[in-house]
């Protein structure tokens, strides 16, 4: 549980620049209770009028009879009248302006958290993509800021049922204490069973939410992306029972607490009318003969209550929801404010080319405390095209993500143009990289979009970069040719078709260096071959680094680096390290080595 200053505190942090909306509405809210609390007085002396009953002993006649008398036309009971409709219509005027102001600020609200929490994470390290999982990054992306919105709606709603209660409550004081303090007493009774039933059982809800919420996502996420696997090999019954699972943590307990959070809810208005019927009784013996003289009084209170008991009943279920939506506000918060993850400093040199070797000096890494590289030394020539072998974990892909600056060296430096890496803007440096990795990333929309991927190129410059990538004649064989729809993931595509697509992609930056991270382990032989020609041909227009998984596909490399264990242990050309009968030559001649 969070104390209240630190509620309000983080809620104040999402309304940063809104604040004018705030006061704006809070004095619309404030006009609307007065508005009200007249409206509700004005029953008073209409009833006493029109019951012939003498009321200019109440002082609050001696105010409403001054703003009647304005009204040049009629009897005193037709002033009446035309007042009480004239303020319920501004009335409902003034709340239609404060509900469009309203919703005007809660949209810009969301607008801009949604819009935070996608910079943020964007800003994020990539090792905070390591860290979270998928299912809480929908949660936060979709369900959080939702209940964040909410949070605020429930408390505007609030605000005027609040002001407006308080003014009734006033007004109803002025016309008669001793009535005013029995209903007091009535809602202070049915506050502490509220609060009795209700306390924490909303947030209890909203926590067991996002358990379940993130939960569901994780499966629903992990079945779309195997979808093909997991059918082809009957396995769906697995995921089946780990969506029940996920579903129980929130439902199963749905419920009962929600049973027991709307008990006081259903009771109040049964009790409310037992009360007002115990009361008319009890005047009616009390008063007697008289008891025509106290119906102005209890006219006017019923209706008053009747206006501030729905209000007061939706604040106890206002307040079960605030509880219910924290979790969410906290959720947000915290990932808004976490500087866990933004240990990648921004250079401040404008990267424009890369004009020299690509130098990485007793370079090490570690993730979580384990050594991923240890001093590892190494030249990637300009204009060369280098290899990287090594067995599964022994740092390759590490290497290329610290080229990537996704990562940072614990110790050692990469150089470039003669300069720490760290120096450079990393959008100007990343801006002249072209990368492909071994699981290609195709998103649902057509093939000329993902080839561009966000940038604006001319069909000549598409066009070429697939062909580079053996890709066009593919493309021009299906019904609609670039323009055509991939599917979520490239489900309509086949492997080796989504690779080529990916290289295009590469290709089309016209990269000044081209990092290829197993980038045709999951091609055909025959894709393999075409993919390979149009590698060979770019890597003689910038420096290339291939991370190798089959060793036929960097026979013509200049540079060849095995790495093992986080360490470079051998370099040479391909002959050489053959000569070498060392870790390279092993791994080229082992059974499962393709030939």
């Amino acid at each position: 549980m969070i104390s209240l200053p630190e509620y309000f505190h983080k809620l104040r942090f999402f309304i940063r620049g809104y604040e004018f909306f705030l006061v704006f509405l809070f004095l619309i809210a404030m006009i609307i209770g007065i508005i009200d609390a007249l409206s509700i007085s004005l029953l008073y002396p209409m009833l006493s009028v029109g019951f012939q009953i003498d009321a200019n002993t109440n002082q609050i006649y001696h105010f409403i009879e001054k703003f009647g008398s304005l009204i040049p036309i009629g009897s005193p009971f037709v002033h009446l009248g035309f007042l009480f409709i004239f303020l319920t219509g501004t009335s409902l005027f003034l709340q239609l302006v404060y509900w469009k102001i309203a919703f005007i600020f809660q949209k810009e609200v969301i607008i801009n958290i949604k819009k935070a929490i996608f910079h943020k994470i964007n800003n994020n390290d990539y090792n905070f993509f390591i860290d979270t999982k998928q299912g809480d990054l929908i949660t936060l992306f979709n369900i959080s800021p939702s209940n964040v919105q909410q949070t605020f709606d429930k408390l505007l709603c609030l605000c005027t049922d609040l002001v407006s209660s308080l003014l009734v409550i006033f007004m109803l004081f002025l016309i008669s204490p001793e009535g005013m303090l029995l209903v007091l007493i009535g809602g202070g009774l049915f506050y502490v069973l509220l609060n009795m039933i209700g306390k924490n059982i909303s947030e209890k809800l909203g926590f067991l939410q996002i358990l379940s919420g993130q939960s569901e996502n994780k499966v629903i996420t992990e079945y779309i992306s195997g979808v093909k696997p997991i059918k082809a090999l009957h396995a769906a019954d697995h995921w089946n029972e780990q969506y029940s699972d996920a579903l129980k943590i929130y439902w199963d307990r749905f419920a009962e607490l929600m049973f027991i959070q709307r008990i006081p809810i259903l009771a109040i208005n049964s009790l409310f009318y037992i009360a007002i019927g115990g009361i008319v009784l009890i005047l009616y013996v009390y008063y007697a003969d008289k008891f025509i003289s106290v119906i102005p009084v209890l006219g006017t209170f019923a209706a008053g209550t009747m206006k501030v008991l729905p209000k007061f009943m939706n604040i106890g279920d206002y307040r079960l929801q605030l509880s219910a939506s924290l979790p969410h506000i906290v959720s947000v918060y915290n990932a808004l404010n976490d500087k866990k993850y933004e240990k990648i400093v921004n250079g401040n040199i404008n990267c424009n080319n890369i004009s020299s070797d690509i130098i990485l000096k007793d370079v090490n890494f570690s993730y979580n405390h384990v050594p991923i590289l240890k001093k590892v030394n190494m030249i990637i020539k300009k204009g060369s095209m280098t290899a990287l072998v090594g067995p599964s974990g022994s740092g390759k892909s590490t290497i290329t993500s610290l080229l990537l600056r996704l990562f940072d060296p614990k110790s050692g430096c990469i150089y470039i143009n003669n300069e720490d890496l760290k120096s450079f803007e990393i959008g100007s440096y990343r801006n002249l990289i072209g990368y492909i990795s071994q699981e290609p990333f195709i998103f649902n929309d057509t093939i000329k979009e993902n080839i561009c991927f966000g940038e604006k190129y001319s069909d000549v410059e598409i066009i070429r970069a697939a062909k580079l990538a053996h890709a066009h004649n593919f493309i021009s064989d299906l019904p609609h040719g670039y323009d055509t729809f991939v599917g979520d993931q490239g489900i309509s595509l086949s492997g080796g078709e989504k690779q080529r697509i990916v290289i295009a992609r590469a290709m089309i930056r016209r990269p000044e260096l081209l990092i290829l991270d197993e980038a045709t382990s999951a091609l055909d032989n025959i894709s393999e071959a075409a993919v390979q020609k149009a590698i060979d041909h770019v890597s003689k227009e910038c420096t290339t680094l291939v991370i190798a998984h089959r060793l036929t596909t960097i026979k013509n490399a200049d540079k060849i680096f095995t790495i093992d264990k986080g360490e470079i242990s051998e370099e040479g050309t391909h002959d050489e390290l053959l000569k070498q009968k060392g870790k390279y030559w092993e791994m080229y001649t082992s059974n499962d080595q393709e030939s």
